[in-house]
């Protein structure tokens, strides 16, 4: 029967052909295209994020390095970007990082286009024993991957470790990121807070403020307050009507208490939508804004605060407020700080909103997408202290990838003079060369279908399989084309070589199971590459290459010793 009859022979071809479309190569692929641009660059707000540079003052930027050598550059520089021009005065601090224009639509580890590698310890604040220690860096991984996930960020893996001590680690590797992304990202805690100041104004020394439904008589005593014989400082803590207060300043005529009204654990849902968001041109600037929902226990401690609080009568629109703000706290930092609508004093005030801005539209959405990112996710159940950092170069990745690219030469060149010293015949080792060249491309395609990324380890789990498969391939070629005592059909002998292919298969997949299930980094990718490529050929390219074998009837090349 004709090969382009067999059913299995097309399927390779269709897979192969999808899975180069999944690929999507381009090894013509020049250029370079912004990942940010530092806050402090003249450029900042002129360039953007996603923009391709094209040339500096004349100079083509085809690469990173190209790009690298205008970083201290003095004077005026005229930027191609995206079809525009920019001209701008810098002094030792163009403050643009960029990366390759990506050559496919694989996603290359961080050992191949660089990236950063961070360890974190958690910092327990109370003895824990192992389970739970076990369970609080499942809770902090979580977290920081529903954050990352809200947000936006791609290729970054979160994963825990051990020591040879045993003590434990969070490791985060990103690709292509930089330490000052990876600050960001690690930057908040999450822990939010929501105050409303009350001021009391001494008179005679002391004064009454009514929380509720409930009187308290403060007197200043020697740069402190007196509340029910008990004396607080400043930055103390004390519980007024089941609200927990923080003296927040103390003068000889006034005292400011800040209620703390809302918490993260308060926070039940973070808007995105437009009805209940928005971002806008403010001034010079870009301001954006949107609301949370508050559970009913800190609306309730909303309405006991605001119930007495003084109004206030804007003179340049009319409207009316109360005389104290909300303010707004994400690590102890400020966020924002609120006017507060007359009409909502007293009352179960369920859904603030959070503002903020940017000098341009970009930083206000990025920032705005931080803000919800972390309040959507919620807060760290601890603190972690950076470890270690580690940064590897896009040009040492280049070095890798090179050298990876020769070994590969290197290694299909081996195989095709051990193959053909074996049967010298050519139409046998060409079939086996261009069946394990179709391993390589399907397992390239299924990591770019599935976002997996491709580092050293998943490479050397591709080499594995490959390698694998070419010993099957012997296998079915020896079985065909041994001459026996024993007469075997075609058919009995490519069943009898796929007995044995599928019994080393399931060892080999059994041996990499434990490795995916309790391996890291290294040994995990290496272990589900080379399931990826011994299911690939099984499955596919084996069935198909026994077929061609069958097809060209080979006997006799071979002799049974």
């Amino acid at each position: 029967m004709s090969l382009w009859k067999e059913w299995r022979i097309w399927l390779l071809i269709i897979i192969v052909l999808g899975s180069i479309v999944a690929i999507s190569p381009n090894p013509w692929a020049k250029g370079v295209v912004v990942k940010y641009v530092d806050e402090n660059s003249p450029l900042y707000g002129e360039i953007k994020p996603g923009e391709r540079i094209d040339s500096i003052n004349g100079v083509k930027i085809n690469s990173v390095k190209d790009l690298e050598q205008f970083e201290n550059y003095t004077g005026m520089v005229r930027i191609f970007h995206n079809g525009k021009l920019t001209l701008k005065e810098v002094n030792h601090n163009l403050g643009i990082v960029g990366k390759k224009v990506g050559m496919s639509n694989i996603n290359f580890g961080m050992d191949l286009v660089g990236g950063t590698r961070v360890l974190l310890a958690p910092v327990y604040e109370k003895p824990m024993n192992e389970s739970d220690k076990d369970l609080l860096l499942d809770q902090i991984i979580s977290t920081l991957q529903t954050r990352m996930n809200i947000y936006g960020l791609k290729e970054i893996n979160f994963q825990p470790v051990k020591d040879v001590e045993g003590k434990r680690y969070v490791q985060i590797e990103v690709a292509g990121a930089s330490k000052k992304e990876i600050d960001d990202l690690l930057g908040e805690q999450g822990k939010f807070e929501a105050y409303v100041t009350r001021v009391v104004k001494f008179k005679d020394g002391k004064d009454e403020i009514d929380i509720g439904d409930k009187n308290y008589t403060i007197e200043k005593i020697d740069g402190n307050i007196s509340v029910n014989g008990k004396v607080y400082g400043v930055n103390d803590t004390l519980t007024l009507n089941d609200i927990l207060f923080k003296v927040w300043n103390v003068t000889n005529e006034t005292a400011v208490l800040g209620g703390r009204v809302f918490t993260g654990q308060d926070i039940k849902f973070v808007y995105f939508d437009p009805q209940h968001s928005y971002i806008r041109k403010y001034g010079n600037g870009w301001e954006f804004a949107f609301q949370i929902l508050i559970s009913d226990e800190g609306a309730e401690r909303f309405a006991k605060i605001t119930q007495n609080i003084p109004v206030i009568v804007d003179p340049k629109t009319g409207e009316r407020y109360l005389e104290q703000k909300i303010y707004l706290f994400m690590d102890n930092k400020l966020a924002s700080s609120l006017r507060i609508s007359a009409d909502l004093a007293g009352k179960k005030y369920s859904t603030p909103q959070i503002t903020g801005g940017g000098k341009t539209k970009d930083d206000a959405v990025k920032e705005e997408r931080r803000l919800q990112s972390i309040l959507r996710s919620g807060a760290l159940p601890v603190k972690l202290k950076v470890v270690k950092i580690d940064t590897i170069s896009p040009s040492l990745g280049t070095h890798f990838l090179k050298g990876v690219g020769i070994a590969g030469l290197t290694a299909i060149i081996a195989v095709s003079l051990v193959v053909s010293l074996r049967y010298r015949n050519w139409k046998i080792v060409i079939p086996i060369i261009i069946t394990s060249l179709s391993e390589v491309i399907i397992i390239l395609g299924v990591a770019a279908a599935i976002k997996w990324t491709i580092d050293m380890s998943a490479i050397a789990g591709i080499v594995a399989s490959v390698g694998t498969g070419v010993d099957d391939q012997v296998v079915i070629t020896d079985e065909v084309s041994l001459e026996r005592k024993r007469e075997y059909s075609l058919k009995e002998k490519i069943k009898r070589a796929f007995f044995i292919i599928f019994g080393t298969a399931s060892t080999t997949i059994a041996a990499m199971i434990p490795l995916m299930i309790i391996g890291i980094g290294v040994m995990r990718g290496f272990a589900i590459t080379t399931t990826i490529g011994v299911l690939v050929g099984i499955f596919i390219t084996r069935p198909a290459y026994g077929k061609i074998i069958e097809n060209l009837k080979i006997r006799g090349h071979t002799h049974e010793r």
